[in-house]
């Protein structure tokens, strides 16, 4: 017989101590943890494109991925990249933040070498999946991004686990606004960035439905 987890105890010993309000609150944020889980479990470990391959990062990227991040083109136009991006920081990024729950990033590799990441964030409160992303400079303009963005959102929607994807990009960042309406994301929103390097700037926000025909 299967010994209960503490994790199967604790929610109900819990939510016998809770009003009806309190309860039902708990109950939406558990279903809203659940259905992230599934969302992330569901994703390929490798995603093939024409030129690409996306898959886990792993130690060996650490090299590129510092040489490619520490760029400050890059982290003026990103919420959480540290600057100057250190050897520490790539570690930390390989072996911590890629293995949270929150968080499900792809290396962009092209013939094998470490180029970029791609990924969904997981937010709380049951808000639909968040896709980010940034690209080594040495490989700007030659429609990568593109390629990297399409191939994941064709994955996440091929599960049928993500009916709705959410992304954002600085007002003024010209070329990831014209990767999210090459893949299909339409504006919903323009306001201020409230968080990291780009709060206090112009930011537009945008939405992907599920395309019916998958």
């Amino acid at each position: 017989m299967k010994k209960p987890e503490d994790d199967d105890i604790l929610p109900r010993r819990r939510t016998s101590l809770m009003g009806p309000a309190a309860q039902a609150k708990a109950l939406a944020e558990a279903t809203a943890k659940l259905t992230a889980r599934r969302q992330r479990d569901a994703l390929p470990h490798r995603i093939e494109t024409p030129r690409l391959v996306l898959r886990a990062p792993i130690r060996g990227d650490v090299p590129d991925l510092v040489k490619l991040a520490d760029n400050r083109a890059i982290y003026e136009v990103l919420a959480r990249l540290p600057h100057p991006y250190t050897r520490a920081d790539g570690i930390a990024f390989v072996e911590i933040f890629a293995q949270r729950p929150d968080e499900r990033p792809y290396a962009i590799t092209l013939g094998d070498r470490f180029i970029g990441v791609v990924g969904f964030t997981y937010p709380e409160g049951g808000e639909p999946p968040e896709l980010g992303y940034w690209l080594g400079e040495p490989h700007w303009g030659q429609g990568i991004m593109s390629e990297a963005v399409k191939g994941l959102l064709h994955a996440a929607f091929a599960t049928h686990l993500y009916p709705r994807i959410k992304s954002r990009a600085l007002s003024s960042n010209a070329g990831s606004l014209n990767v999210l309406r090459k893949a299909g994301f339409v504006v919903v929103q323009e306001g201020t960035e409230t968080i990291g390097t780009g709060a206090g700037k112009p930011t537009t926000y945008l939405t992907l439905e599920q395309p019916k025909w998958m």
